[in-house]
């Protein structure tokens, strides 16, 4: 198990710029991307809710060929790299990318385990504003010192932007300290949390939700959670946005 060096990426539509309403998906897939079966099943929900922007946690893929992503652009940000798989988070979009910026974890899970991965993208939307994607697997099993930690080093990185934001993933957040850093983290940088009409489906531990997506400088027109107890732990999170 090797400690990757930079992102894997194909950008093919960097002509493109975002939509005035779009649609994101956040989903802790559980390593399963590779089956057949997940393919299909992700496919489908793509088809159905018309997803502009994949946002994936514990991704699994092949060193040896170029990812099949239903078309889409991808930048995949890894925490892990073996003899013949990468692991980490993955952004999917049918826009242009006019940045992606890989973040690894200072901290490493248990001390000397793994490190867990973040990404950024910034990508053109209608006129000249930008939209920023932060789609993060936050450290687990680490002190609250060093979960703030990495939160202060992300809203570090994306602090200065102005414009539309969104942060999503799962944050690990399975106590109430780790939760109310979370929400100082949201509060500084003046994020709302999309909320659902029903959350039960939302992965919970220790009746403390580990997924979340915040946004700002953008409207929330729907938001749902899918229910896929044959695939992953978690399940995923879909929100339309408007600008």
């Amino acid at each position: 198990m090797l400690k990757p060096l930079k992102s894997i990426k194909s950008l093919k539509h960097q002509d493109s710029t975002c939509k005035e309403r779009f649609t994101v998906l956040c989903w802790n897939v559980a390593k399963l991307s590779q089956r057949k079966d997940f393919k299909a099943y992700l496919h489908s929900i793509v088809e159905d809710e018309e997803i502009d922007f994949l946002l994936l946690q514990e991704v699994k893929e092949g060193l040896q060929k170029e990812m099949s992503l239903n078309g889409y652009s991808y930048v995949l940000s890894p925490n892990i790299v073996t003899k013949n798989h990468l692991f980490g988070v993955l952004n999917a979009f049918k826009v242009s990318c006019e940045s992606a910026k890989s973040l690894l974890s200072a901290a490493q899970e248990l001390k000397y385990m793994t490190h867990k991965s973040s990404l950024i993208t910034q990508h053109g939307m209608v006129g000249k504003q930008k939209l920023l994607v932060v789609n993060l697997h936050a450290v687990n099993f680490v002190t609250s010192k060093d979960f703030k930690a990495e939160l202060n080093y992300i809203k570090s990185q994306i602090s200065a932007h102005e414009g539309s934001l969104i942060v999503a993933g799962d944050f690990n957040t399975w106590n109430f300290r780790r939760v109310a850093l979370l929400r100082d983290f949201a509060h500084e940088l003046s994020l709302t949390e999309v909320t659902f009409a029903c959350d039960k489906h939302i992965k919970k531990v220790f009746k403390k939700r580990l997924d979340y997506v915040f946004y700002r400088a953008l409207h929330v027109e729907h938001s749902k959670v899918i229910k896929s107890d044959d695939f992953s732990d978690h399940n995923p999170i879909v929100v339309s946005f408007s600008s």
